[in-house]
């Protein structure tokens, strides 16, 4: 038997959340699971590019942040296609899936991929974020976060009364083919305009402020004082991008951004040093990717991301929204090539642990917990 499993995501951006998903639906044994993707976003990129590698997509347009509309399209859809499960990704999407769950008393879960606080540019939206979180959280049959981290945080903002499964489930990632390292390193940098002289610090995120991107851009700025050459690669795009630009510009900073860039793992061997400056951090799945790369990595002691790395052995970490940090890890790395040498190494084992089939194989017997044990 098959159970029909319903993932709901607002879908208006391509991260490391709807990655995640793909990576789910894309590697689930048909026999045990059969997936269903719905995206809450009117002409959702994400929805575009899922379809793109078939997986079947359904539109529940949310009009704006508290539209409850779409719960009864939802349940019409539950109903048709006899889902068994609603998966969440999302504050939006908990909104929605454990409403609706509630009305057809269907199970659904949630994943936690990074805290609700931190994924609006707007305080009060992150602050009403989290109290729908809170008030609809005892409709939720589980929960899943992406690092222990998270479900530490959790359990810290949770009535201890509730009754809450929850598991640790950290995301996989593909192996990624880099045996031609270096010419995707060059033909990167001729397509970018980028010379092969300099030496690229580079990052992979949406341009949002809890992704810390402007740290970054302040630790260059220091270090163009000591490395002649230094060039800044920002991969994504965002609400911050014409800030970030206009910091770069008016500082003679030679960079370049991309805007979004399907398949953002091509561009990582490009990249000298890989920085993650986070603020927040749920786990830090483009780490496991530089890692793959073999790209020395730089990043922010937060969240999800020391479970990864351990500072000084795979990577340095730096504390959060701290540019000078940034600056002198970077600046380690860039002057001592062994020390590179070693943290790649290390990290490139690391990478391996964090598998898809392991990543699937536990999300699978997760939602058999609940489906068998709904009490």
């Amino acid at each position: 038997m098959s159970f029909q499993v319903l993932h709901l995501i607002g879908g208006g951006e391509i991260g490391g959340a709807e990655q995640h998903i793909l990576n789910l639906l894309k590697n689930f044994n048909q026999q045990q699971i059969t997936p269903h993707l719905g995206c809450l976003v009117k002409n959702s990129p994400f929805a575009t590019l899922a379809r793109s590698q078939g997986i079947k997509t359904t539109i529940f347009t949310m009009r704006f942040p508290l539209d409850i509309g779409p719960v009864i399209p939802l349940i019409r859809y539950c109903r048709t296609h006899k889902i068994d499960l609603i998966h969440c990704h999302g504050a939006r999407a908990a909104l929605l899936g454990r409403l609706t769950g509630k009305l057809l008393s269907l199970a659904n879960l949630s994943t936690i991929h990074s805290w609700p606080e931190f994924d609006y540019t707007s305080v009060w939206k992150g602050r009403l974020a989290r109290f729908l979180e809170q008030k609809t959280l005892p409709w939720s049959s589980g929960i899943i976060t992406v690092s222990d981290a998270l479900q530490i945080t959790l359990r810290d903002k949770t009535n201890p009364s509730l009754p809450l499964r929850s598991k640790t489930i950290y995301n996989g990632i593909p192996r990624y083919d880099f045996s031609e390292h270096q010419i995707m390193r060059s033909c990167f940098r001729q397509q970018w305009g980028i010379k092969s002289t300099q030496k690229v610090i580079g990052t992979i995120g949406r341009l949002h402020p809890v992704k810390g991107q402007i740290y970054l851009a302040e630790a260059i700025k220091a270090l163009c004082q000591v490395y002649a050459d230094l060039h800044l690669l920002i991969i994504g795009d965002g609400p911050l991008r014409s800030e970030l630009q206009s910091f770069l510009t008016a500082n003679n900073i030679s960079y370049t951004i991309t805007g979004y860039y399907p398949a953002a793992w091509r561009a990582l061997p490009a990249m000298d040093i890989f920085a993650l400056p986070s603020v927040s951090e749920g786990m830090g799945l483009v780490l496991l990717e530089a890692a793959q790369a073999k790209v020395p990595i730089v990043a922010s002691n937060t969240g999800g991301i020391p479970e990864l790395f351990n500072h000084r052995r795979e990577a340095l970490l730096c504390r959060p929204a701290d540019s000078e940090a940034l600056a002198a890890a970077c600046r380690e790395i860039l002057d001592n090539p062994d020390l590179a040498k070693m943290l790649i190494e290390n990290a490139w084992q690391i990478s391996k642990l964090f598998t898809i089939d392991r990543m699937v194989k536990d999300t699978t017997n997760f939602y058999l917990e609940i489906l068998t044990n709904k009490s």
